[in-house]
């Protein structure tokens, strides 16, 4: 009987690490500076995957919420990303403005449904990309 609920005090205490690690994985990703709600749909499958996305100096990064994984599972470099198209619309679910995106970096499709305001914010981190460089001969 012992061994019982030593069994339950392990699985109790592994739990509670999960519970833990998961939180605290999210509160770093939505905290970081430039992240933003959103969600992905992959090469034009039918299932899309809540997460949140943050900027950086040259490149997007895509964490799933329903994950532990400390990394990004998409990455999307500056100059890589192309917006095929944009069309904004009321999500019926929200009852907010949201905006249906498509992309594609290198050759590989995504469409991404952001809120009216993040997408705003992806507009501009495209165009404020630095000028390609120039090279003298």
């Amino acid at each position: 009987m012992d061994w019982v609920l030593g069994v339950a005090g392990l699985l109790a205490i592994t739990a509670a690490l999960v519970v833990v690690l998961y939180f605290t994985r999210m509160r770093s990703i939505v905290s970081r500076v430039g992240s933003f709600e959103c969600a992905l749909r992959v090469g034009g499958s039918r299932s899309w995957s809540n997460g949140y996305a943050t900027y950086g100096a040259d490149r997007i990064d895509w964490f799933p919420v329903a994950s532990l994984r400390l990394g990004p599972r998409h990455t999307w470099r500056r100059g890589a990303v192309e917006v095929l198209s944009a069309t904004p619309r009321r999500s019926e679910a929200t009852g907010r403005d949201v905006v249906d995106v498509s992309i594609t970096d290198g050759g590989r499709a995504f469409d991404l449904v952001v809120q009216a305001e993040a997408y705003l914010g992806l507009r501009s981190w495209l165009e404020a990309a630095p000028p390609a460089p120039v090279s003298f001969q």
